[in-house]
């Protein structure tokens, strides 16, 4: 009876170990999906933040000069 069950304890004990091995994935994968969702998207959401309002300032900056250079040409004329 014990020689019949063999092949069975065997093949439960090969389940077992993919089982712990697709759990052992799954809380590593688990672990990167919260670093980046806490950490790294929020840290590039913020880097994109600040890079568009340093390109907005430029803007701004840059066409208050174009409107002082054209008002000087304007008075020059």
């Amino acid at each position: 009876q014990i020689k019949e069950l063999m092949p069975k304890i065997c093949k439960a004990a090969e389940y077992e170990n993919s089982i712990f091995s697709l759990a052992k994935a799954l809380e590593k994968t688990q672990k990167l999906l919260n670093a980046l969702e806490n950490v790294i998207i929020p840290q590039y959401k913020q880097k994109i933040r600040f890079i568009l309002s340093t390109l907005e300032e430029r803007e701004r900056e840059e066409f208050a000069k174009l409107k002082k250079v054209k008002a000087k040409m304007e008075s020059r004329k």
